[in-house]
């Protein structure tokens, strides 16, 4: 059974976050905007504190599964925080928010047990990756926009059909000129040069990944090899392969694998407690709750000089 009161604190204290993050930009009503389709940001944020409390109440209920208990320590410090909170906070302000000590020190409680909990979850993936899993070949590019480009004050400005023809005349020049000066080419035309790393699991261009018809064109490459111009969206390419095999960007695909096998067994195994047993909200309780109100920040403490002020 998780209280109202600390579910209450809790969503306060989530509406506190986003309202620092978002108010600037939604105004002050942010809350009653939709966010999704038939979905205010309200209820938006309020049905992830409530999968947040639930997953962090089976969690504790599942901590001697992993052997995870808080130390003596641990405990006093939650203890001592929950204490601060008080004492900083009027009587009021604790009640509009279920500010109430014990709910405090719960909510700082649940979620060191979160924390201990995921950690220990995580650390039982499979961490074995091997080089061809995660190889990473990577090639280096320029990218020609054909439609827009970048003035002198920094504002977008889109190409007339006479400087779209000047574009493509350089950029079909450069491509010459960069089979064998590719850095000193990209420096002539003002091209910037950036890289790029893949691997067997690159996203098609549709899905987000890079164009389809540069990585055909990389994978036909060797190492030092420059392409010809490459069509893309609206723009060209001229790539250079600069590695078939790169390391180090194998290296960081190995811990991008890693840290996703952990994130999708934590989110199994929260699932699997989840499914295992039945929730039901109080409805009519958790109506109660409402972002009717934004909060505003105290106001800054004056530290000028007292004569200073007197003048």
């Amino acid at each position: 059974e998780i209280p109202a009161g600390l579910a209450n604190f809790y969503a306060r204290m989530t509406q506190a976050q986003y309202e620092s993050m978002y108010s600037s930009y939604l105004g002050d009503n942010m809350w009653t905007t939709e966010a999704s389709e038939g979905k205010t940001y309200e209820k938006l944020v309020k049905d992830e504190v409530l999968k947040d409390l639930e997953n962090m109440y089976l969690l504790e209920d599942h901590m001697d599964d992993y052997k995870i208990s808080l130390s003596d320590d641990e405990k006093k410090a939650i203890k001592d925080a929950a204490k601060e909170f008080s004492k900083d906070n009027d009587k009021d302000d604790k009640e509009k928010v279920s500010g109430d000590t014990e709910y405090v020190e719960r909510y700082l409680y649940l979620q060191t047990v979160e924390k201990r909990m995921k950690a220990a979850i995580s650390a039982t993936a499979d961490t074995n990756v091997s080089d061809e899993e995660a190889a990473q070949r990577t090639f280096s590019y320029m990218k020609i926009s054909l439609t827009t480009y970048t003035d002198e004050s920094g504002k977008q400005q889109t190409y007339s059909a006479d400087e779209t023809t000047v574009v493509k005349k350089n950029a079909d020049d450069a491509a010459q000129k960069a089979q064998s000066d590719f850095d000193g080419t990209a420096q002539e035309y003002s091209y910037d040069v950036k890289t790029y790393s893949y691997g067997s699991d690159e996203k098609s261009e549709a899905d987000g990944g890079f164009c389809d018809a540069v990585i055909a064109a990389a994978n036909s490459m060797t190492a030092g090899q420059v392409s010809g111009l490459i069509e893309g969206a609206d723009c060209y390419y001229i790539i250079r392969l600069d590695s078939e095999f790169d390391a180090d960007a194998t290296e960081k695909k190995k811990e991008s694998i890693i840290s996703d096998r952990q994130d999708q067994l934590y989110q199994d195994v929260t699932d699997g407690y989840k499914d295992a047993v039945k929730i039901k909200v109080d409805e009519d309780e958790w109506a109660k709750v409402k972002f009717d109100n934004i909060f505003t920040a105290p106001p800054a403490a004056d530290n000028s000089d007292s004569s200073a002020t007197a003048e």
